[in-house]
């Protein structure tokens, strides 16, 4: 296990694209961190620079302190799984994981005995003579995963590693990779552009944006306190919705034709000031619209989106245009234009810690 420290990282391509703009990142001995964010935002040009496959312009990578950018990838005692699985094609499953032992010299014996650990390990344990052709897309990803621990790294990097595979393969796997962590206690870096799996697998999760890192917390933190509109809409589903603020001591905005109480500091916003309030689909009910007796917002169904154990029903009402999430039985008797009535718990309604996301 180490600690890994991401320190002002810089990284310019050609045409002045800046990949990394002084990204900062705490990386703790044993912890699983991934890198969150879509295509371009940077999060393998970072991971790339942890390797050793890239150069910063400016920045340090300390792994227990000392600064390794001077090291070559293969003095870092890293272990990396990219997302194509680059296994030798004419070596068997043992005989792949054996070789990062076999270029260190280990004796065969030891190669060998730590081969057939790791494959069990990985749950390939009767696939140890196999080659890579005659092995699935999730069991050659597993042996390339047994391949980066052989040589007991103290920092395992994991770069889209799962993004080849099919749905259930890759929920699967993403579980053994965790179970494999957490067994061996290895510090990791996990990079993804899939929110579900950054947020299912990870101790903590940095959210990525044009270089920089937007957000870095809990899975729970970055769903349920998003800090910047982007964050908020990247991660999960949001309604997001423009507000007048009427008291900043009690915690009041007006949005739309209601006036609600918000969960969120209004502290730096006095009164008739704007801010952004957002609501995931899941803080969202729907009830019928004679419901009197509720503190409603009359609407109708604009749409229907059927997602499995839940349906996501965009409604028009005095708020705005909202998704909610609702039971997909309860969802069976609405239809469009059917008409409904909006309830928003007091508290539901958040301000974005960061509303202009600077």
């Amino acid at each position: 296990m180490a600690r890994v420290e991401l320190r002002g990282l810089r990284k310019r391509f050609g045409g002045g694209v800046v990949a990394l703009d002084h990204l900062q990142l705490d990386v703790a001995s044993g912890e699983f961190v991934s890198l969150l964010g879509p295509s371009g935002c940077g999060k393998t040009t970072a991971l790339r620079i942890v390797a050793g496959f890239e150069t910063p312009d400016e920045g340090e990578v300390l792994v227990d302190g000392v600064d390794v950018l001077g090291l070559p990838a293969s003095r870092r005692n890293m272990g990396m799984v990219f997302q194509s699985y680059s296994l030798f094609p004419n070596m068997t499953a043992k005989a792949n994981v054996a070789y990062p032992l076999r270029i260190r010299r280990r004796p065969r014996a030891e190669r060998e005995s730590r081969a057939t650990d790791l494959l069990g390990l990985v749950g390939l344990a009767r696939q140890v003579d196999r080659y890579p052709h005659q092995l699935s897309g999730g069991q050659q990803q597993r042996v390339a995963l047994a391949r980066a621990l052989a040589h007991e790294p103290a920092v395992l990097l994991l770069d889209e590693p799962l993004s080849a595979l099919d749905a259930k393969v890759r929920v699967q796997l993403r579980e053994e990779v965790r179970r494999i962590q957490l067994e061996l206690g290895i510090t990791t870096i996990y990079v993804t552009h899939d929110q579900e799996e950054a947020l299912s697998i990870s101790d903590r999760v940095a959210v990525l944006s044009e270089g920089r890192a937007e957000q870095v917390g809990t899975p729970s933190e970055i769903y349920n306190r998003p800090r910047t509109p982007f964050v908020a809409s990247f991660v999960g589903t949001v309604n997001q919705l423009d507000a007048v603020v009427v008291s900043a001591a009690e915690g009041t905005v007006s949005c739309g034709d209601r006036v609600m109480t918000v969960d969120g500091d209004l502290s730096e916003h006095p009164a008739g000031s704007e801010v952004a309030v957002y609501l995931r689909p899941e803080d969202v009910e729907l009830v019928s619209e004679g419901a009197a007796d509720r503190d409603a917002s009359p609407g109708k169904v604009r749409s229907l989106t059927f997602l499995g154990p839940v349906t996501r029903v965009g409604v028009d009402c005095g708020l705005g245009q909202l998704v909610a999430d609702v039971a997909s039985d309860v969802a069976l008797r609405l239809g469009v234009g059917d008409p409904v009535a909006v309830v928003v718990e007091p508290g539901r309604l958040r301000t974005l810690a960061n509303p202009q996301g600077t």
